[in-house]
């Protein structure tokens, strides 16, 4: 009987304090008083922002960072005239994440940790919101700059203008110094580390160092933080901690990236857990291709360029070329990019619309038929920062500030053209391109000079040559359409038909279309469209990319519609939000008409 007592005075008991009970707040819910406690909440908040900038190779069948998904990905021709129009909203404008990583470095204080450990989460802090505003100003140049957090009774400081973008690039950097300064040289596997800071201080100090000397609107900002682009580069550099891995292909095709020597920063996927489609892009699905331009920016196997090297004797042909005979002899990077044969609409099934297809990122042990490498479980590494690029930021802040050396090409571009590669990872190492050696203001190979009748006559032979070797490093990873924008060099992507006919990014390969079987002939005649440089000679036959009129793109220097390009349209609604408001938010030029 005593034991239903007991139970009875539990109950009424329990029941007497359910009131009390169900206001007491979830013990495994954060609030504001309770989060701020230990640096194991702060990684937390921190990793809530990774995919939004080491995005990798995305995820499910979402596109990443890499291939040629986007438009202008390596000049590869878009059907667009122009991808821009005026937009009314979004358009990339937006300050979620500054406000998240103003409130990360503000609540850093209120940590009960030593003060080794508070530098550090503040130093990451600072590195997200100069990661952020450096993806803001690529958008929009001048946007406004806000180191602390906002609230809503701060009106005017919400409604403010936009703010130099010279004058947020030395805040950027600021804030990259203060993190490269404070950041922990290691903190755990795959975490944010002080080499991981220095790499993205050099990539994104040198964009906006660039940017602002060629769109001539800062001189003495470009220099400062072209230095200091070098000096994070050199920081990398120094200590013989990376290497430059003699597999090219494998640093984009490994599903483990853990211990590759040339990998700074990877994005891990693993079965069931994360995983990506871009191996089956490249596998057994018909791609957009990249360009003749591409192929030809390629140097031959004696370093020179295809149109003075005698190895390539481009006059014997003057371009009319099979692709076999473009691909022989050449850089090996070339042999690690691209198939080796022309994959053409109508003679095969996993084609490309030039007729290069990419194999970048195709493992060579890859079966076409396996389900994991044709679908959405992809599960390679994404080497989203890696020394071979650090080596080139460094070549060209070196370049840009007069200071390039031939010490520094040998510490940089020809530690990249020393890679063994092999085709396919087998066989006898393809021939290494020779080292680059400066003289001067020239530039040569195996002691013969490189006069490249191709090269922009407003850039000097030795930028040239390293934007080349950036090109043909970097293929398909991603940098090329902010390269050509941090350049002031959109009218490359000129596109308008000579007298000659299409231009080089209006060409695809060249296809003897009579080698083909009749009924093999008529598909590809009817998939693809062609222009034979020699009327009547199908031998000769360039798949054309830019076929009509409406494709093609033209670059008239000075007028808006075409320099508006450079920078996004900040979007309309917001402007007439501030308007409204009694506030004034500026248009980029070209985009309020």
């Amino acid at each position: 009987m005593k034991k239903y007592y007991v139970i009875l005075i539990a109950v009424l008991l329990g029941l007497s304090s359910c009131e009390d009970y169900l206001d007491r707040k979830n013990l495994d819910t954060f609030t504001e008083a309770n989060f701020w406690t230990s640096e194991g909440n702060m990684r937390l908040f921190a990793q809530g922002v990774y995919t939004a900038y080491f995005y990798g190779y995305g995820s499910g069948f979402a596109y990443g960072n890499y291939f040629t998904f986007g438009p202008w990905a390596d000049e590869y021709s878009s059907s667009a005239i122009w991808t821009q129009n005026p937009a009314t909203s979004g358009n990339g404008w937006g300050f979620t994440y500054v406000r998240r990583h103003n409130i990360m470095i503000d609540r850093v204080e209120d940590m009960p940790v030593p003060e080794e450990a508070k530098n550090h989460w503040r130093g990451v802090g600072r590195f997200f919101r100069a990661m952020e505003y450096s993806d803001l100003t690529r958008l929009f140049g001048d946007v406004p700059w806000y180191d602390t957090e906002v609230f809503p009774q701060d009106v005017d400081l919400i409604y403010k203008d936009r703010d130099p973008v010279e004058f947020v690039a030395l805040k950027i950097l600021e804030d990259f110094e203060y993190a490269a300064a404070n950041v922990r040289v290691s903190d755990r596997i795959l975490q944010i580390n002080r080499d991981i800071v220095l790499g993205y201080m050099s990539r994104n100090l040198l964009y906006l160092g660039t940017y602002l000397k060629y769109h001539n609107i800062d001189q003495a900002v470009a220099t400062t933080l072209l230095e200091k682009a070098k000096w994070a580069a050199g920081e990398i550099m120094t200590g013989g901690k990376y290497l430059v891995a003699d597999d090219y292909r494998g640093l984009f095709t490994s599903a483990d990236l853990s211990t590759n020597k040339e990998v700074i920063l990877y994005r891990q996927y693993e079965t069931a857990k994360c995983t990506h489609s871009l191996v089956s892009y490249n596998n057994q699905e018909p791609q957009t291709g990249t360009t003749l331009k591409m192929v030809e920016t390629y140097l031959a196997t004696d370093g020179l360029p295809i149109k003075q090297s005698p190895v390539y004797n481009y006059a014997s042909d003057n371009g009319l070329r099979y692709y076999q005979g473009q691909f022989a002899n050449r850089d090996p990077r070339m042999a690690a990019t691209l198939v080796d044969s022309i994959r053409v609409n109508g003679a095969h099934s996993a084609y490309s619309t030039t007729g290069y297809l990419s194999l970048k990122f195709l493992p060579v042990s890859a079966n076409p038929v396996d389900l994991i490498y044709n679908s959405s479980t992809n599960i390679s590494d994404a080497p989203v920062l890696r020394y071979g690029e650090i080596l080139l930021n460094y070549a060209e802040a070196a370049a840009e500030l007069g200071s390039f050396t031939q010490a520094d090409a040998d510490m940089t571009i020809n530690k990249l053209r020393n890679r063994n590669i092999k085709k396919n990872n087998a066989g006898s190492n393809l021939v290494k391109l020779p080292p680059m050696t400066i003289s001067g203001t020239s530039v040569l190979a195996g002691g013969v000079e490189i006069v490249d009748p191709d090269r922009d006559p407003t850039v000097s032979p030795l930028i040239w040559e390293i934007r080349r070797e950036r090109c043909v490093e970097l293929m398909f990873e991603g940098f090329r359409k902010n390269d050509l924008k941090r350049w002031n060099k959109f009218d490359y992507l000129n596109t308008l038909e000579t007298a000659s006919g299409p231009t080089t990014l209006g060409k695809g390969a060249m296809v003897d279309l009579l080698a083909f079987p009749k009924a093999t002939r008529k598909k590809m005649v009817s998939a693809v469209r062609w222009w034979l440089p020699v009327p009547g000679d199908s031998t000769k036959s360039f798949i054309y990319n830019l076929y009509d009129a409406n494709m093609r793109r033209d670059w008239q220097p000075g007028v808006d519609f075409y320099e508006r390009q450079y920078l996004n349209c900040v979007p309309l609604d917001q402007i007439k939000l501030y308007s409204d408001l009694g506030y004034v938010l500026s248009q980029n030029p070209g985009w309020d008409d």
